[in-house]
Parts: C-alpha cells; sequence; structure tokens
C-alpha cells in the first residue's frame, strides 16, 4: 500500500485538472485526467491521500462527482507515478483562484477571481 518512488530520469505521469484552476468553485465541473507517455490502458492506477484507489484502476479520468477534498497521484502505463496534486473546494461567494499546476521560480502567474 501506499504510493511509489520515482526512479531516477523516468518520465512521470501528468495530473490534470480541467479547468486548471483550485480551488474549484461552488459547482463547477471538473475532470481529473492521468497522461503517460503510451495510451491510457488498464494498468492506470490511481492514489487518493497517498492511499491507492481501486475502484479507480483502468480510468484516465475521474470526474467532479467522483472527487473529494485531498491529494490525488496516478500512473499511466510506461510512465511513473505523477506528482501530487491537492484538490480543494470553496463554497465561499468570491474565491481567488490560481492554476492547478506546479509553478517555478519566475514562471509567469495568472489569478482568477470568480464570484
Amino acid at each position: 500500500a501506499g504510493v511509489p518512488c520515482h526512479p531516477a530520469g523516468a518520465q512521470l505521469s501528468q495530473l490534470t485538472l480541467d479547468p486548471p484552476w483550485i480551488p474549484v468553485f461552488r459547482g463547477e465541473k471538473v475532470t481529473l485526467t492521468c497522461q503517460g507517455s503510451g495510451e491510457p490502458g488498464p494498468t492506470t492506477t490511481w492514489w487518493y491521500n497517498r492511499e491507492p484507489l481501486q475502484w479507480a484502476v483502468g480510468r484516465h479520468q475521474l470526474h467532479s462527482s467522483e472527487l473529494q477534498r485531498g491529494t490525488y497521484q496516478c500512473r499511466s502505463p510506461r510512465a511513473e507515478i505523477s506528482p501530487p496534486l491537492t484538490l480543494s473546494y470553496s463554497y465561499d461567494s468570491l474565491v481567488l483562484q490560481v492554476p492547478s499546476r506546479a509553478l517555478l521560480e519566475g514562471d509567469e502567474l495568472w489569478l482568477r477571481c470568480r464570484n
């Protein structure tokens, strides 16, 4: 159980959120997608808060109705486990959203205000 380690130099799976903003605004429909170096296949695996997500094995997308607040990772065929993506929700009437992807120093940062 738990999340496996990354071997040095391995291609990582990519975990993306669409639309790519967090926290997720109340009622917004989002999709988590796991992509690797090959086509999605029956060996795609998922983790939620570092524990295997058994019901999602073989799926390359998870949708709003299946997602909870917490940290997700995935592993696509022929790639290693993705960096973590932490999903949060806001039920406030106004929310400041940031990109869901990891940023590096010097990257341009876009913010989005929703009401």
